[in-house]
This record gives C-alpha cells, sequence and structure tokens, in this order.
C-alpha cells in the first residue's frame, strides 16, 4: 500500500487515516454483529492492529531521517568553519571518522581549478576519481603516480577510459620521486594554488590528517616541471 512506501508528514497523516477508517468499521461491526462472523471479527481487528504498527514505524523513521539532516548540516558547518570562503583556504585538519568532510574539501579545490588539476600521488583508486569528477567541464586532470606499483584495487585502464569518457581530459604520468601527495590547480597562471595534503583522497578521514595551503606555490615548480617532463604511461 502506498502508506508503506511513502516517508514522511504525508505517509504518516495516510496511514493514520487508513487507520481510523478500520477503527469506525469495526465499531459499525460491533453494532451489527448478527451480520459478521467470528473470524470476520478477527480479520478486521488485526489489520487495525497493523496498521497501528505501521504508523509507529513511520513516526520512527521520520524521527531518524530529521537526525540524519541534524548531523549533516553539523558537518557542513564544521567545513564552513574551517574554510574561510570558497576561494581563501587556510590550514584544514581532517579528523577520524570525517569522511564526509574530507570528500568536500577535496572537491570543493578541485571546483576552483579553470584550466588544469595536477595531482601528485601514488595510491589513487576509483575514489579519486569520483572526487575528480566534480571539477568543471574542460578542465584537464593529470595524475602522477605509481599506481599503487599496479596492486589489486588501484586504477585500471578500463576505470580510466571511462573517465575519460566522461570527463575529459585525464592524463597520467609517472611518480618516481615523490612521497608526499599534493595538489596543483591552474598551474603557472595567476590563478595557481598548491596544497600539500597528509593523506591520499581515496583515505582522508579514515584517521587524522590536514590539506596545507603552500603560500608559495612557486617552491614546488621545479618538482612539477620536472614530472611534466615524463611520457604519458598506460595503466
Amino acid at each position: 500500500m502506498l502508506a508503506t512506501v511513502l516517508r514522511g508528514e504525508l505517509a504518516e497523516q495516510q496511514s493514520i487515516f487508513i487507520m481510523r477508517a478500520f477503527r469506525e468499521m469495526r465499531h459499525y461491526i460491533k453494532q451489527n454483529q448478527q451480520f459478521v462472523t467470528q473470524s470476520e471479527m478477527r480479520l478486521v481487528t488485526a489489520r487495525v492492529s497493523e496498521l497501528s504498527v505501521q504508523v509507529a514505524g513511520v513516526a520512527d523513521r521520520q524521527k531518524k531521517t530529521e537526525q540524519n539532516v541534524e548531523q549533516i548540516q553539523k558537518s557542513i558547518d564544521i567545513l564552513n568553519n574551517n574554510f574561510v570562503s570558497d576561494k581563501d583556504y587556510k590550514n584544514f585538519v581532517i579528523y577520524k571518522g570525517q569522511k564526509f568532510e574530507a570528500g568536500v574539501a577535496y572537491i570543493d579545490i578541485y571546483q576552483q581549478a579553470t584550466t588544469g588539476i595536477y595531482v601528485v600521488d601514488d595510491y589513487v583508486n576509483v575514489k579519486t576519481l569520483q572526487l575528480l569528477s566534480q571539477k568543471k567541464k574542460d578542465v584537464e586532470v593529470i595524475l602522477f603516480t605509481e599506481n599503487g606499483h599496479g596492486r589489486k584495487g588501484f586504477l585500471t585502464s578500463a576505470v580510466v577510459n571511462d573517465f575519460n569518457n566522461e570527463y575529459p581530459v585525464l592524463r597520467i604520468k609517472p611518480n618516481p620521486d615523490c612521497h608526499d601527495r599534493l595538489i596543483v590547480i591552474d598551474y603557472g597562471l595567476e590563478t595557481e594554488q598548491a596544497f600539500h595534503c597528509g593523506a591520499s583522497s581515496k583515505d582522508a578521514g579514515k584517521k587524522l590528517c590536514a590539506i596545507n595551503r603552500l603560500e608559495d606555490s612557486s617552491i614546488i615548480h621545479p618538482v612539477i616541471s620536472k614530472l611534466l617532463l615524463a611520457p604519458d604511461k598506460v595503466i
């Protein structure tokens, strides 16, 4: 029945109306028992009880939904308190268990890019690409990665091709030298920003980590310039 599928105030009201209708029917039958068998009477009574349980369940689900919304709002408030504005970041600490905040943080960084996003990270997977898919259209992505040395669970050629078909352009280059993780957006432009990340985007929120914006992004230009010289690699 519709009232058992819908959620929220409408479903609750409909279930109450249905329950009231059955209650009125039961009262009517009691007044006309000579025309109703005992088995029919038990069936109506059982149905009214079942509807009462359904109404209680709807109310309980509504309460849980409100609690979830409240928790999401708290997460958003935490995020807002840690970022000065959409385009002016300060050092940001992500605490253990804050996977939602971590994902939003990386997406906000990627969405600032107008031309390109460079990610230096040896441990990337599908989640990394899911976050990068939120970039602006036509923003090029270059991943500098050893791809976890080919271990199971990291990027495959099929995943890379699927990303390129939907969110072009993605290129992959080797990362033979860098241990730490870096994000550089709009390299070489006035809007350039660079971030040092304590954890891979796929792992952020599992344990305490930080994303720090470099005050002088030019200090990593020699590193990025060298990485760009390497030929594209095939996963």
